[in-house]
Formats: structure tokens, sequence, C-alpha cells
């Protein structure tokens, strides 16, 4: 089973299996759920934006308790939980008629969802060997990457039906496929938990400076997934006179360029250090991304979709350096009995950037325009230079706190 992609252990090739199956499912169901909720369950556009919204807080909020439950039973055993949450709450949209069964239906999904990645995280940690950690995360998110392009491709075929039977079979679809999700995670070895050596603790992480200093800066990195979803499509729209397709292609360079890239470039993250210093590049990089996107402001022809393309290029590659540290360092300054925990509150970061992400876009990038761009590359910088001095700090803190044996390569930072 996906023996072409040498993930190290049977154990990982079922998740990477049941990750493909849940990004199909997911690829189809968001190139449609805008449609699907607006006309076939009839909600107006601000009453699903009210909706979503709220679901997204709640999902943030409930990441790190998911977590801290995972340490204590198994994350194993919690994944599996939230797979099948996700598929019978993902069924609820079936018979939704009104605002308020939308909003308990969206919390749940949402809440489940936002959590499966974290604790995903969590497992593959655990069981792959040490050596192999980083490489076995990129590759399911390369197989993540994949499995949403064919589902992409199936909700196209939905939008182009357009019928309300077209639309329920794409809930049932998705639903379906975090069913699958949960049946194949079940065959993935149980991993040890506090229940199991019949132990209690306290909170780990919130006493965790570093680690939630850097969990803070990597949310603002954590926008570059904005930029893609959100800013964009909107400067393409209003502040430029390209074609809308280029904001099309710039997608597909995205997508390509994480399946074909993201092992590659998560090789040099596969320390702390390393992770720290793809930190501080991938700031510099989305800031110059951020230019390139600026200067395009009222432009029209090929120049202005060469640099529109250019700067596309030069955002995946952000993106691509923003996904290496920010395993580098969640994983290797996560504590061996606390992956749930850890990547839960990690987790609950990305989560606040990707709920905020579409406002904010649309105020600095379509009511802002190039001094939106200006502030952006600031964030972004701002928050990518200090990944080396946390990443210090966050192992000057192990060193002097020992809680667990050599976790990762604690080479110099040069």
């Amino acid at each position: 089973m996906l023996a072409f992609l040498r993930l190290p252990n049977r154990a990982t090739e079922l998740i990477g299996a049941a990750t493909l199956v849940l990004s199909i499912g997911g690829g189809a169901w968001y190139t449609c759920w805008a449609i699907f909720f607006t006309r076939s369950l009839g909600l107006s556009a601000a009453q699903v934006g009210i909706g979503l919204t709220a679901a997204g807080v709640f999902g943030m909020l409930t990441g790190s308790v998911v977590g801290f439950v995972a340490d204590r039973v198994g994350s194993r055993e919690v994944l599996i939980v939230l797979g099948a949450i996700q598929g019978l709450s993902t069924f609820g949209y079936i018979w939704v008629h009104e605002f308020w069964g939308f909003l308990a239906v969206a919390c749940v999904a949402t809440a489940a969802e936002r959590s499966i990645l974290g604790i995903r995280l969590a497992l593959v940690s655990s069981l792959a060997p040490e050596p192999d950690r980083i490489r076995s995360i990129a590759l399911i998110r390369v197989l993540a990457h994949a499995g949403f392009a064919v589902g992409s491709g199936v909700g196209a075929l939905v939008l182009n039906l357009d019928t309300r039977a077209a639309y329920i079979g794409l809930v049932l679809v998705h639903g379906l496929a975090s069913l699958v999700f949960a049946l194949v995670v079940h065959r993935v070895p149980h991993v040890q938990s506090l229940r199991d050596i019949n132990r209690k603790r306290k909170v780990l992480v919130l006493r965790d400076r570093p680690f939630m200093v850097m969990t803070v800066l990597s949310a603002v990195l954590a926008l570059c997934w904005g930029v893609g979803g959100a800013a964009i499509p909107l400067w393409i729209a209003n502040h430029t006179e390209a074609p809308m397709w280029i904001a099309g292609a710039i997608a597909a360079i995205n997508a390509v360029g994480i399946i074909t890239l993201q092992t590659r470039v998560s090789r040099s993250g596969a320390t702390v250090p390393g992770a720290a210093r793809l930190g501080v590049y991938c700031g510099l990089v989305l800031a110059a991304c951020c230019g390139l996107f600026a200067a395009t402001y009222h432009g029209s022809g090929w120049l202005v979709i060469v640099l529109l393309l250019l700067a596309g290029i030069v955002h995946v590659l952000g993106e691509l350096l923003y996904v290496a540290s920010g395993w580098g360092l969640s994983v290797g300054l996560t504590k061996d009995e606390a992956h749930g925990e850890y990547q839960g509150m990690y987790n609950t970061g990305t989560s606040a950037a990707q709920m905020l992400a579409p406002a904010l876009m649309t105020m600095l990038i379509v009511d802002w325009g190039i001094g939106g761009w200006i502030l952006l590359a600031g964030l972004f910088v701002v928050a990518g230079s200090p990944t080396v001095l946390v990443g210090r700090w966050a192992l000057r803190d192990k060193r002097e706190q020992p809680v667990r044996a050599g976790h990762q390569d604690e080479s110099s930072f040069s």
C-alpha cells in the first residue's frame, strides 16, 4: 500500500491511505460548499459567513482540549472518533433547513476537521522512527494535496450538474470519505497513552513559553494560506486588469509545487536549528511575494501576467518553507509524552489564522491596496525573523529542564 512513497512502516502507510481518501472527499466538498449552502439549503451569504466564522472559533477553541485528551487515551483512538464525528455530522447537512441547524452541524463538523490535523500529526510523530518523522509528515501532506486535487475535479462535475441531487451526493461522498478514514485508522497500532502507564499530569504546553511564542509566530506566518486562498483572487479582480484565469493558474502552480517539492524542502527542517532558519527565510520570501503582487497594481498586459505568475511561484516557495519550518519546530520541540497536547495547541494557532484570514485579506488587499501588501510583508518579516532566537531559547530551556531524551539534533545555529 503506497509503497512507492517509501513511508517508513505500514502504520504510516495506513495513515497516508486514510489521508488520501479523506482529502478526496474534502476537495470535492470545498469546491462546492458555498454554492450548496446558498442554493440547496437556501441560506443567505451573510448567514453562511456568520455560521462558518462561529464554527471556526469553536473549532479553534476545542483543538487544545482534544489534544490533551489524545495524550490521555491515545491519539489513534481519538483520531478514529474524530473521523466518525466528521462523517456523521457531514450527513447532518442533508436535513438542515434553517440557520440554527446549519450552525450546530457546522460547529461539530468544523471542530472535528480542525482537530484531525493536529492529532494526525501527533500520531505520525509517534509511529514514525525519529529520523523519518518530518519526511513522513511531508509525504502525507503530498498525498493530501493530490487527493484534494482529485476531489476538486469531482466537485467541478457537481457544480456543472448544479442540482439538489448532485449536491446531496456530494455530501454523502464527503461523509463517507470521513468514515472510511476512521475505518482505515482503526487498523493502525495503538500508541502508548498516559492511561496505559497509569500516569496523571497537568497541562504541559501552556507552561512551555518558547513553544507558545513559536505558536504565535507560526500563526502569523500561516496567513500565507490566506494569501493563496483569498488575497490573490481578490487582488486580481479588484486592482489589476489581468484575466481571472491567472488566479486558477497560480492555484495550479501552488498544487504542483507542493506535490513535487514539499518533501525535498522539508529535509532542511528536520532539526530544530534547521527549521528555525527556514522560518527566517519564509518571512523574507513571503515579504518578497507581497512586493511582487503590489507591483502589479492597476497593471495590464503580458508584463502584469508574468509578474503575477512570478509572484505565485515565490508565494508557493514561501508556503513550502513555512510548512517545513512549522513541522520541524512543532515536532522537534514537543515532549514525547505530549504529542497530542502540543500539536493540538500548534494547530489552534494555525486555525486562528485560517479563521481570520478571509476578513483580514479583504480589508488589507481590497480596501488598502498597495498599503495592505506592504503591511502584510512587514508582518511576515516580523514573524519570521525571531524564529532562530526562539529556537535557541527553546533548546536551552529543554537542556535546563530535561523531560525527555534527545529528540532532535541540537546542532548549533549557524
